[in-house]
């Protein structure tokens, strides 16, 4: 129960970063696109600069994205397998699971 709320908590945490990370994304491009019209080379090689690291930025987000896609594949290769290959132990698992879930509601009843 506690790795999952851990799984949950940093769920919560990467999507709130990316959410961040790609509103600072946009903004960013509002920014150079607003700036399109200045003709001063120094505005010029910042605009350039930026336009990289935000072509890095996005790569690296597809990139984790990719990545992130590719493990929850695999946990469910390994799931799928794990259950496949031993169905009673699974069944014993969710037992003892739904036996912990009935004692301590159980007990916050009373």
């Amino acid at each position: 129960m506690e790795s999952f709320l851990e799984n949950a908590e940093t769920r919560n945490s990467r999507d709130q970063a990316n959410g961040q990370i790609n509103a600072f994304i946009a903004n960013v491009e509002d920014l150079t696109s607003a700036l399109k019209d200045v003709n001063a080379p120094e505005i010029a090689r910042v605009k350039a600069k930026v336009k990289m690291a935000l072509s890095a930025a996005k790569s690296a987000l597809a990139d984790g994205a990719a990545q992130v896609r590719t493990q929850a594949r695999q946990v469910s290769a390994n799931t799928d397998s794990f259950v496949r290959d031993n169905p009673w132990q699974v069944v014993g698992i969710a037992a003892l699971i739904g036996l912990a879930v009935g004692v301590f509601a159980g007990r916050r009843t009373n």
